[in-house]
């Protein structure tokens, strides 16, 4: 399938994940019980999504064979793939997308080989994780499958740079609650490892005085806002910072 038909493919696949009223999980309710499997919690929703994820898969893995190497790769869930193709290649000519609407941790763990280790870039910029506490993750799950992802990149490509870009705040309080404390790992585990660095775009992003993206940086269809994606502007922001950091 030639590169236009992937984007609108994935287009449409992060044009599912916009607006949808999928339950963003309340850690801080009483009730709340966080899962560590495989997975939404959704049964149906989650079969419907696999079929479209595997899609995805498919059609990065046939790019890849033909393209053979890239020297940056983009890769993680729709804050990756909806980045505007033209801002991309304007900053980071020859990089490609690998972004997935929808990605979470695991699933990404078991593509990266398929998908981004097998073009064997010299930097790879990964966000992920957004997802798994939009569902409920536990954190030491979530942050168990951040250092999985690491190691295997370290592995694989050890003389790869790795910049983790932080979960953004969002519109969405549920998000905003936890998404810091995974940043702090995320910090950490950058700390820890050699060639790989942290972004965190929250100063650039959020409100004064409270936990919430500037409100005209957060995707919009008329007057409805998006809780959990951003627009166009945050993203020249985003890039302009990753660029400063991407020699």
């Amino acid at each position: 399938m030639k590169v236009l038909g992937i984007c609108f493919f994935l287009l449409s696949l992060i044009s599912c994940s916009v607006f949808q009223t999928r339950t963003i999980y309340d850690y801080y309710n009483p009730d709340f019980k966080c899962v560590d499997k495989v997975g939404i919690r959704d049964s149906d929703d989650w079969e419907t999504y696999q079929k479209l994820y595997l899609e995805a898969v498919l059609l990065y893995t046939n790019e890849n064979e033909k393209l053979k190497k890239a020297n940056i790769v983009f890769v993680g869930n729709s804050l990756i793939a909806a980045i505007p193709p033209d801002l991309i290649q304007a900053d980071f000519p020859g990089s490609v997308n690998r972004g997935i609407a929808g990605d979470m941790t695991e699933l990404l763990l078991n593509r990266l080989d398929s998908t981004v280790l097998n073009l064997k870039p010299s930097t790879i910029i990964l966000e992920i994780g957004g997802n798994d506490i939009r569902d409920g993750k536990c954190l030491d799950y979530i942050e168990g499958i951040h250092r999985l992802l690491i190691q295997k990149i370290r592995t694989s490509l050890p003389n790869t740079k790795v910049l983790i870009l932080g979960i953004p705040p969002v519109l969405s309080r549920n998000v905003n609650s936890i998404s810091p404390i995974v940043n702090a790992w995320l910090l950490r585990i950058a700390n820890e490892n050699q060639n790989v660095q942290f972004l965190d775009i929250w100063p650039e992003f959020r409100q004064k005085g409270i936990p919430f993206i500037r409100e005209e940086l957060a995707f919009s269809i008329g007057e409805k806002k998006d809780p959990i994606h951003i627009n166009r502007d945050a993203y020249i922001i985003w890039l302009r910072k990753i660029k400063s950091l991407v020699k």
